[in-house]
């Protein structure tokens, strides 16, 4: 039991794909997505790794003391 037949599945693609406004959305989320994804993904290992050599700088110029 299929939801679409055949001929219907394939006049709604060719009506989607030969739609400008429908393929600049599509294109803009294919590429706007990932590199969202990515970006935050970044941004969070440059804190990590910001916090990292601050805590690294700081235990230079306090070491500890050894009794």
């Amino acid at each position: 039991m299929e939801f679409l037949d055949e001929d219907l599945r394939i006049r709604l693609i060719q009506l989607t794909w030969r739609n400008p406004a429908f393929m600049a959305v599509a294109l803009a989320l294919v590429w706007l997505i990932p590199q969202l994804l990515i970006r935050k993904i970044m941004s969070e290992q440059y804190e990590k790794n910001k916090l990292e050599k601050q805590k690294q700088k700081i235990k230079k110029l306090y070491p500890e003391t050894l009794k």
